[in-house]
């Protein structure tokens, strides 16, 4: 199920807002740069009961010794600036893993979090990926504004090519 909320990290997302798919566990979104992860846990959870294991083709994610999640990422991240945190987030609590990319280019939107699961839906997929070529093109033209502009035609693998 797409969830566009307004809530988000960088200037683009800051107008766009991010697209979220929701999982059992909470939700992950995405940029060209980096992947995020909300895993909501029990409000009295503290950092001492987090385990995160972040790797450059896995993540394992374990709150109390249960393991949350833990299997192959759908790409590469770059480990050294990929963090972790606890925080609350709309009256909830989160572990919000923040992931970068290893290969950022718009052709490179996840279409699941994990290999064989955590799968965007092809409508959150689609709502993905015309926010990557939105995101692509105010890159492109940092004097305009895109987070709105409504994208048509050809948008999948970062919208079309010009040489």
């Amino acid at each position: 199920k797409a969830v566009v909320s307004t809530q988000s990290t960088g200037d683009f997302e800051d107008k766009a807002g991010v697209v979220k798919s929701v999982t059992p566990w909470g939700c992950w979104y995405q940029s060209i740069d980096d992947v995020t992860l909300h895993v909501t846990v029990p409000a009295n959870t503290r950092g001492r009961d987090v385990q995160v294991s972040i790797q450059p083709q896995r993540i394992t994610c374990a709150v109390a010794g249960a393991t949350i999640l833990s299997d192959q990422l759908h790409g590469a991240i770059v480990t050294d600036e990929s963090t972790w945190t606890i925080e609350e987030e709309e009256g909830v609590r989160i572990v919000r893993i923040f992931l970068v990319k290893a290969i950022k280019t718009p052709q490179n939107c996840w279409t699941s979090l994990l290999k064989g699961s955590c799968q965007a839906d092809l409508v959150t997929l689609d709502t993905m990926q015309k926010r990557f070529l939105q995101e692509r093109y105010q890159r492109e033209n940092p004097g305009f504004d895109f987070s709105g502009a409504e994208v048509t035609g050809q948008y999948q693998n970062g919208g079309p090519q010009f040489e």
